[in-house]
């Protein structure tokens, strides 16, 4: 493992390009993965049986649209310092010495302190006019196999064997088998 006088353990890195690629490669497969996990999610909505998808989604929009201007935004800045790791370093002469490794940089992040209240505020509306959130599985191979694809246009009556299919549009169907 010795290379030459002094030299201990001496291993040769690889180029900066070579490292910016795996770095790409990491960050493209990471982001994949999180398109396909969200394809997987349930579906999250509020629902009063036989109301009119439209509508609903109207509002919604006038539930957020007062939300924000009761709770407004209080965009606020946090400072996160870097983080370091320890490793020990011993030389040829048997001389050890700890140094530490940058694991990630110093950063700033900004986020909405209200965000939580305003989604509070949001339930409180919806509740009022009728709806209340609910989280739809999604369907089975099966199920969606069997199924006429159509958008869902008014609420139906869920079971606890409700599910829902997302469409290639966007828009969803619920399906009560």
């Amino acid at each position: 493992m010795t290379e030459g006088s002094g030299r201990v353990n001496s291993f040769v890195l690889p180029s900066d390009c070579a490292i910016l690629a795996g770095m790409y490669k990491i960050r493209s497969l990471t982001l994949l993965a999180l398109v396909l996990l969200g394809a997987c999610a349930p579906l999250s909505i509020y629902y009063k049986e036989g109301a009119d998808v439209v509508q609903s989604e109207i509002n919604l929009t006038q539930c957020q649209v007062s939300a924000l201007k009761e709770v407004p935004r209080d965009i606020r800045t946090r400072y996160v310092p870097a983080r370091y790791a320890p490793y020990t370093h011993c030389n040829a002469a048997g001389y050890c010495s700890t140094h530490y490794r940058m694991i990630s940089p110093a950063r700033t992040e900004t986020y909405d302190a209200n965000a939580r209240l305003r989604v509070k505020v949001v339930d409180q509306c919806m509740a009022m006019v009728g709806y209340r959130p609910v989280a739809l599985p999604q369907c089975n191979a099966e199920t969606t196999r069997k199924t006429a694809l159509t958008a869902t246009k008014t609420l139906p009556p869920l079971t606890p064997k409700s599910c829902a299919i997302r469409l290639k549009s966007g828009n969803w169907q619920i399906v009560t088998p």
